[in-house]
This record gives structure tokens, C-alpha cells and sequence, in this order.
């Protein structure tokens, strides 16, 4: 039986660049619905660049935070923009973010006297 990466890969071959994307995207949130995501993006974490796209998208979509935080420094800029798009969507746990990479928050001002 084809994994549930192989299925996606072949629904996606005939489709036009906008649909591939919004099918990776309702198939990351019914498999994230089902607790059954992360086989999705470890399979298509281990292929080709293509696939990583397509698992950092998914990581995105399907809210998988721990996924993302581990690409921020991805050599591959599609896939660590994904991740770094994460920052500004997903918390990495309660009242923390991912911080971006390259960027920190300056410190709050303070009124000079």
C-alpha cells in the first residue's frame, strides 16, 4: 500500500503549480486533523528538494511548530522561509515564539531622563 507521501506526490504530478500547492496544503490539514502528519513530512523530509519544499509547506499548514524551528537555517531558501514565515504564525510553546533567525528584539526603551 503507497505511503501517504507517495499518494500525494502522485495526486500532485499533473497539477498546475497552484494546485499542487493547495492540495499539499488541504492534505497536511487533514492528515495534522488525524494526528497523522508527521510520517507525511518525514518521508518528504528525507527526498529531494522538491519534497522538503513540500514538507515545510505542509509543517506550515499543518501548524507543526517542533518541524519548522529544526529548517530556520535550511540551506534550501524556500524551505527556511517556510520556517521563517513560522515565526510570525506558529508558537513554539505557551507565550514563546521562534525566534527569527539573524534577528533578535531589542530590549524595550526606556524614557531618557
Amino acid at each position: 500500500m503507497p505511503t501517504a507521501a507517495e499518494q500525494l506526490l502522485s495526486a500532485l504530478e499533473p497539477l498546475p503549480f497552484p494546485a499542487r500547492l493547495t492540495l499539499t496544503a488541504r492534505t497536511a490539514r487533514r492528515l495534522a486533523d488525524d494526528g497523522m502528519l508527521a510520517p507525511l513530512l518525514t518521508e518528504l523530509d528525507g527526498r529531494g528538494s522538491y519534497e522538503r519544499r513540500l514538507a515545510a509547506l505542509a509543517a506550515l499548514v499543518g501548524r507543526d511548530a517542533g518541524f519548522l524551528a529544526e529548517r530556520l537555517a535550511d540551506p534550501d531558501p524556500v524551505v527556511a522561509g517556510y520556517a521563517r514565515r513560522a515565526t510570525r504564525d506558529l508558537p513554539l510553546g505557551v507565550g514563546e515564539e521562534i525566534a527569527p533567525v539573524g534577528r533578535t528584539r531589542a530590549p524595550p526603551r526606556t524614557p531618557s531622563s
